[in-house]
């Protein structure tokens, strides 16, 4: 299965080592910002300061801060994608169908942790951009399929007419979950430290659900 093109904006890779090393501060630094919601009021120089870089180094690496943006939410994407993708063949390790629903939610719990202001960037964005929810419902999408499978060896524990479309359903009621925790900080009353282990059980209690 070939991979969607994530790619929002195209920026040249650094020849250099430091260029490289100044780049990745800066997306860091954007990371840092987005996540206290201060992004759209940092400017170009406060954003270099935070990166120890230069207003020239930002503007030549990345020439706007819109480019910065897209390049955070492009890294989210691809970084979810790869995630998944790393576990195709490893449900086959597992010795169960709850087990291998661990490892898969475990996977997006670990990929969403700490990119709250990304996330909530690209909640924003696909409000404005209908390209851009597009690129996003082609990320769901194939993420759903990946997972899918890496469950694989599991279908016949999948108690629906339609396992497949199961899993893939599944997956994307646990990303909305995710979602909503991970934009405001909370999913109902459900503690943090459980988290992990409430959101392994949502999916493993659809896809064992009476048919």
């Amino acid at each position: 299965m070939s991979q969607p093109d994530f790619t929002l904006v195209q920026v040249p890779e650094p020849s250099q080592v430091r260029s490289r090393q100044a780049l990745e501060r800066l997306l860091m630094a954007g990371e840092e910002l987005l996540a206290t919601n201060q992004f759209e009021e940092a400017s170009v120089a406060e954003i270099a300061t935070r990166a120890e870089s230069s207003v020239g180094t930002f503007y030549r690496l990345l020439g706007d801060k819109d480019t910065l943006s897209q390049l955070l939410l492009q890294r989210f994407m691809q970084r979810l994608a790869d995630a998944t993708a790393s576990l195709r063949g490893a449900g086959a390790d597992c010795r169960d169908l709850a087990e291998a629903v661990r490892l898969l939610t475990d996977t997006y719990i670990d990929v969403y942790t700490g990119r709250r202001g990304v996330l909530r960037a690209v909640i924003l964005r696909a409000s404005r951009s209908a390209a851009f929810r597009d690129r996003v419902h082609q990320l769901n999408t194939h993420i759903s399929s990946m997972a899918c499978d890496c469950l694989a060896p599991f279908m016949d524990q999948v108690l629906h007419d339609n396992p497949r479309q199961a899993v893939a359903s599944g997956v994307q009621m646990v990303l909305g979950a995710l979602n909503q925790h991970t934009v405001t900080g909370t999913l109902g009353e459900l503690p943090a430290e459980s988290l992990r282990r409430e959101i392994a059980r949502l999916l493993l209690g659809y896809l064992r659900g009476p048919r």
